[in-house]
């Protein structure tokens, strides 16, 4: 299989160089089918892969959110070294394998912290998991006072008067029926043995059939250890882990072997969880700041979801393009299949791991994807009534839409870039999505689309390149309208802006805050304000949800950090008929909500900065600060309108927000892009009636790429379910800010930083 890929790649990249040093049209056409061919398989080929039982499957690999699982981000405390951070990676890495989970992902992140991701966990066993990565399996040996028991019973006013080298620790210890008692035992300071010498773990049974864990020492530590027990015959000596007593028993007799740990009435789970941590000390304390967690079930359904909206949306934005563009439309479609494919194969290829905002970002680059066919069928209709042969029109279409399509699109890859630079988890994921359907929709339109054109033109002529005409004589004076435009817009920021200033901080989720966001599905509605009584002041919000499609409502729960799961087992113990299980928790410690709601600003301000250089490059100032001053207004008006909508911001909305600014650059260019044209062909009349002129003639491109993207998004928003409703709300207020601001914003805005020259 690697050698059948690489054969495609260079017949690929032989055939990529042969395609753009052809003039001839026709030579070029057969390269072009030669060429999506070869690439067509290579896609495939990257795509598909045999398993173990011989069935085909696809190798894109599932995000956490798609296939269910948790993400824990640990951090070590103090300064550690690097050292000390690798040699805690390797523990958390055997600690996780002991158990058996499929392809965990654990690696360090930054100086002090490590990321570990476990597939396939369900919200019931995470705990398990998240004591063992916690625990630093500090292990002592440590003489208990003879005395203990004198010493400690004194009344529950008065301090314990105990010897200055011993200290007080708890055992605790569990009955049959589960209950836990907890016995203060007077502890040695200084502890006689650690647990350096500890060669294996395991668990076993007792006499009793009980669970233990055997602790076997090397040979220096079966030295040790019998010499402690052989010099203490009578006394009991207690085994301390992370400074809590597990077992106090009284030595019988001198033991140069393995040691057992019995105390507690231990399960078979807590065992083994005892057994894996004591075979894998940690050195330094290590404390989870960031979890992220999905009920496999969950997942399930936002890939159904997901794809659900895919479909849906493929045939929807299909069947537009085929109504208004006729047989071009065909040539559109087949573009935006192969689009897709190669997206697909690109993402399995390169192993990247597909999360569900990278799922939206694949119904998204199906919008992103007409657009450039948009922009070259427009030039095309321009074109007809001024060439002879429809080779010549849809050469001379695909050359004047070249320019636009260009600076549309290398905007859109700045923001991605800048989101992925600082992004983390799934907004990466929609950042790559989003760069590399870029890519690949610029194949589909300039090489896929234009061979299909051409094709067309050959053998039906001009006839066959006609197509729905709307706005082609279109005379609106919109710079005249730019007053009215100025008011409605500040009257909507300062909507939205009175929205975030009531709102405050809870209009930030806890990405940015800090906390615990649980999600429950129930069996049984409770009503929301017998919960928030139930709840009290465990939690800040209490609501339900419910899909803009269908009837799937969860319960949502914002708690403060680490009391997410304490607010879950006080509704299922007071409605225990509601059947109120959690499918979902995110856990956010304050420090992290910091550092996202940092580097998310960053993210916005670095990507305004990347997009305004490249616009004032490619343009004149004045445009450049009149695309600037439209994508700030896209931006805070759609953050407004979100957060007046009763909405959280979250993380993945940073990438939502990101993608809007890219939208709405995209569109404002191609209007510059025109205006530019304008100006140099060398029109009379003042910028005013050029700049007028530009927009009616790209109004029609206007609106129908803002259609059929919108149409994409929409789809995503009704079916892609709830979880990435959000998402598509920000995506969906965005392109119709951004499809007014193009028109009334930006180039009234440049017009008048330009001056009002001839």
């Amino acid at each position: 299989m690697i050698a059948l890929q690489f054969g495609l790649s260079l017949v690929f990249f032989v055939l990529f160089i042969g395609y753009f040093l052809t003039s001839d049209a026709r030579k070029r056409m057969r390269l072009s089918l030669a060429l999506t061919a070869s690439l067509v398989a290579l896609c495939l080929s990257s795509l598909f892969v045999r398993g173990e039982d011989g069935q085909w499957k696809i190798k894109i690999k599932p995000g956490l959110d798609l296939k269910g699982g948790t993400q824990f981000l640990l951090e070590l405390a103090g300064d550690p070294g690097r050292s000390a951070l690798d040699q805690a990676v390797e523990v958390i890495r055997k600690r996780v394998d002991s158990v058996g989970v499929a392809e965990p992902v654990i690696q360090p992140v930054g100086e002090k912290r490590i990321i570990v991701q476990i597939p396939g966990v369900s919200e019931a066993d995470k705990s398990s998991y998240r004591r063992q990565l916690e625990k630093v399996a500090k292990l002592e040996f440590a003489m208990v006072h003879p005395e203990s028991e004198r010493l400690t019973d004194v009344p529950k006013d008065k301090i314990p008067q105990i010897p200055i080298d011993y200290q007080i620790l708890k055992l605790r210890d569990r009955d049959r029926t589960g209950k836990i008692t907890e016995t203060p035992l007077v502890v040695k300071r200084r502890a006689e043995m650690s647990g350096k010498n500890v060669a294996s773990a395991f668990r076993s049974v007792d006499q009793l059939g009980r669970p233990v864990v055997i602790i076997e020492f090397n040979a220096e530590g079966r030295d040790k250890f019998g010499k402690l027990t052989e010099q203490n015959i009578g006394r009991r000596m207690a085994v301390v882990l992370d400074g809590e007593v597990y077992s106090a028993p009284v030595i019988r007799t001198a033991i140069y072997g393995s040691c057992e740990i019995s105390g507690g009435n231990m399960s078979i789970t807590e065992a083994e969880e005892l057994s894996s941590v004591l075979k894998n000390p940690l050195e330094n304390p290590v404390s989870i700041v960031d979890e992220r967690g999905v009920d496999p079930s969950l997942g399930a359904s936002s890939v159904k979801s997901g794809f659900t909206a895919g479909w849906i949306s493929l045939v929807a934005v299909a069947l537009f393009v085929l109504l208004y563009y006729r047989w071009l439309g065909g040539v559109a479609v087949l573009g935006l299949m192969i689009n897709i494919l190669i997206l697909l194969g690109l993402l399995a290829q390169f192993g990247f791991t597909l999360t569900l905002p990278g799922l939206a970002g694949l119904i998204l680059t199906i919008g992103i994807g007409v657009d450039a066919n948009v922009l070259v069928f427009e030039r095309i209709r321009e074109e007809l009534n001024r060439h002879r042969s429809g080779l010549e029109t849809v050469s001379a279409g695909f050359q004047h839409a070249f320019s636009s399509i260009l600076d549309a699109n290398v905007t859109t890859v700045i923001a991605a870039a800048i989101l992925f630079w600082k992004g983390s988890g799934p907004v990466q994921g929609f950042a790559t999505v989003l760069c590399l359907g870029i890519f690949s929709s610029l194949f589909a339109a300039l090489i896929v689309s234009r061979t299909g054109a051409e094709w067309l033109a050959e053998k039906g002529g001009k006839g066959s390149l006609h197509m729905f005409r709307l706005f082609e004589e279109a005379k609106f004076n919109f710079l005249g309208w730019r007053r009215a435009a100025y008011a409605l817009s500040i009257l909507v920021l300062a909507a939205g802006l009175a929205a975030v200033a009531m709102r405050g901080t809870n209009a930030l989720g806890v990405d940015f805050t800090g906390g615990d966001l649980v999600t429950l599905s129930f069996k049984e509605k409770i009503d929301d304000g017998r919960v928030r009584s139930s709840l009290g002041n465990l939690a800040e919000v209490a609501q339900y949800q419910r899909s803009p499609v269908g009837q799937d409502e969860i319960l949502s729960l914002r708690t403060a950090f680490g009391k997410g799961e304490v607010a879950v087992q006080r509704l299922q113990q007071d409605f225990a008929s509601a059947g109120f299980t959690q499918i979902q928790l995110d856990k956010v410690a304050p420090v992290v909500g910091e550092e996202l709601k940092k580097n998310a600003l960053i993210a916005l301000v670095l990507g305004v900065i990347g997009i305004f250089l490249y616009v004032a490059w490619r343009f004149e100032p004045a445009f450049a600060i009149g695309a600037i001053v439209a994508l700030i207004h896209d931006v805070f008006i759609s953050l407004g309108v979100f957060v007046l909508l009763g909405r959280e911001l979250s993380l993945p909305m940073v990438g939502a927000i990101l993608a809007v600014a890219g939208y709405s650059i995209n569109d404002t260019i191609v209007i510059f892009d025109r205006i530019r044209e304008t100006f140099r062909g060398g029109l009379h009349g003042n910028k005013a009636e050029s700049m007028n002129l530009a927009i009616n003639q790209t109004l029609s491109r206007t609106l129908m790429t803002s259609a059929t993207t919108f149409l994409a998004v929409l789809v995503l928003f009704l079916f892609g379910g709830r979880v990435i409703n959000d998402f598509a709300l920000i995506l969906l207020i965005g392109i119709v800010v951004g499809t007014y601001s193009s028109i009334f914003i930006a180039s009234p805005i440049a017009l008048l930083a330009g001056g009002r020259r001839k």
